[in-house]
């Protein structure tokens, strides 16, 4: 268990830089927007992270019993409805702040932003590229205790980064910067209520299509391993390929120099395959591939770019799907 702990620990350094760039816009405007103290600072700032362990903890502790069972599909609506909410209490502190700042009566509604522990839970359960990293970790672990304990390695990993921010609420001592904040929680509301309406509304869509007859094909399902087939050529980018659908994918994801031989060795159509659109130069590998799932990605393709489509979008049909990512010219 030790080992697991060290692992979360080690996983929450390598990705605390990202883990920062997620939170401090959120963290940041909420220390600012009020004048406090900076020992009062620093435990308002430990008040957060309370709020992100007690999330990690339970997140982690479901990951590992659930393990691969919790589907992408359900991590949208969940991280959907958490951006709501969050926005509602970024919305209402900014309002209790600008109140309490004008000595005005403060709306008993917004009393609970008081609360830096609620903030911390609501971030700690959005479902930034560093939290999906530590939750595929998480889920390949099995049980719930090694998940429980890869996330408090994990929090204190990313506390480290996040520590820092209690010094930079000192700005709050000017006025100007404290108006500043207040807006900037409002505009920061305004994005995350804009993405939770999206991802609920992707996920009714999604709801729809499985009512309708035919089969539901999803890039990243938790079910399927992904298999990267590349030329020696093009080795390289799509090494970078494998590794950056990593991130998003529970399942193994495998990276094999495409030749017959490797083909034969999947006993099963159940992969979905990303593979190197210059082999199409070979014609026998349409046919050879004609069970599978497969997308075809042209060397230089925009990483990112594919694989948020893909992540966003799922593909109904009787058949196989076969996609191909080019290059515009």
């Amino acid at each position: 268990m030790l080992q697991i702990l060290i692992e979360g620990f080690i996983l929450g350094l390598s990705t605390g830089t990202i883990c920062l760039m997620t939170c401090a816009p959120i963290y940041l405007p909420y220390l600012i927007s009020e004048d406090r103290k900076l020992s009062k600072s620093i435990l308002t700032v430990v008040e957060i992270s309370a709020g992100r362990f007690f999330s990690y903890l339970a997140f982690g502790a479901v990951a590992g019993y659930a393990g691969a069972q919790i589907g992408s599909i359900d991590r949208e609506l969940f991280t959907s409805i958490a951006y709501i909410l969050l926005s509602a209490y970024l919305v209402l502190s900014a309002v209790r702040t600008r109140k309490k700042e004008k000595k005005c009566h403060i709306p008993g509604v917004t009393r609970f932003t008081k609360s830096a522990f609620l903030l911390g839970v609501l971030t700690g359960i959005s479902f930034c590229p560093a939290f999906l990293i530590a939750l595929s970790k998480a889920v390949n672990l099995g049980g719930a205790f090694s998940g429980m304990m890869l996330f408090l390695g994990f929090f204190f990993g990313t506390s480290v980064f996040l520590m820092p921010l209690a010094f930079v609420s000192q700005f709050s001592k000017i006025n100007k910067m404290k108006l500043i904040a207040q807006f900037a929680s409002i505009f920061i509301a305004v994005w995350f209520t804009f993405s939770g309406v999206k991802g609920l509304i992707h996920t009714y869509e999604h709801k729809k299509l499985e009512d309708q007859p035919g089969r539901i094909v999803e890039a990243f399902h938790p079910h399927k391993p992904i298999i990267v087939f590349s030329s020696e050529e093009n080795k390289e980018y799509f090494t970078a390929v494998r590794d950056s659908s990593a991130i998003y994918h529970h399942n193994k994801v495998h990276f094999l120099l495409y030749d017959d031989s490797a083909v034969d060795t999947l006993n099963t159509s159940d992969y979905v395959l990303f593979v190197d659109s210059s082999l199409l130069e070979d014609k026998r590998i349409e046919k050879n591939l004609e069970k599978f799932d497969y997308f075809f990605i042209e060397s230089g393709y925009p990483i990112t770019r594919m694989l948020n489509f893909l992540r966003v979008y799922t593909f109904k049909t009787q058949e196989q799907v076969h996609w191909e990512f080019k290059i515009e010219k």
